[in-house]
């Protein structure tokens, strides 16, 4: 947009529906498509996947099925604390990393790629319904048993980009602010 009308004095204004949020999905399906383990969250972190091998440690202790995982090299995928995590597992947990750059290898991507087709052909009123569209939307995707955890935190869904740090609005007090501050004379010249 290069220009827009408005009053003088008044900062323009251009009405917006939402702000630009990200969400993160860690997923995986069974090769059969009978399955899938999916996990939102609000960062796509090492924490965030540690979330959801929990959700597949659940799912393995269901089925008692050993599990090929197939992932590409993503940081989170990659870290120090992921690798201990993974090596935890490797009784029944297979891991297999894709080459860099390669999606087309991957078929959850396929998943992805209708999932984010569907949902951005319309905008969600609020962040909470647009999570909830989207899980409605990963139960559309099918399988015998979903298991779709939602641990998007509060803050997030309040609008908030980082966590709170508890720590009140505003310029924070300090050891200046014990003291008031004394108004400075000015300085003039000595009287002669």
């Amino acid at each position: 947009m290069g220009r827009v009308w408005h009053r003088l004095g008044q900062q323009p204004v251009v009405p917006a529906a939402g702000t630009n949020r990200r969400l993160t999905v860690f997923g995986s399906r069974e090769a059969t498509g009978r399955g899938r383990v999916e996990v939102l969250g609000a960062r796509a972190d090492s924490g965030g996947f540690g979330r959801y091998l929990a959700a597949l440690d659940a799912r393995h202790a269901a089925t008692g099925r050993e599990v090929i995982l197939v992932f590409d090299n993503g940081s989170c995928h990659t870290s120090k604390r992921t690798q201990a995590a993974l090596a935890d597992r490797a009784a029944w947990l297979e891991v297999v990393p894709l080459a860099r750059y390669s999606p087309h290898l991957n078929p959850k991507e396929r998943e992805w790629r209708t999932l984010k087709r569907d949902h951005r052909s319309h905008l969600a009123p609020t962040l909470r319904a647009f999570v909830d569209e989207l899980v409605a939307g990963l139960e559309r995707l099918g399988g015998e048993r979903c298991d779709i955890v939602n641990e998007v935190p509060e803050w997030w869904l309040a609008g908030h980009r980082k966590p709170p740090t508890g720590r009140p609005p505003g310029r924070p007090k300090g050891v200046k602010d014990s003291v008031p501050r004394r108004r400075r004379s000015p300085n003039l010249p000595a009287p002669t």
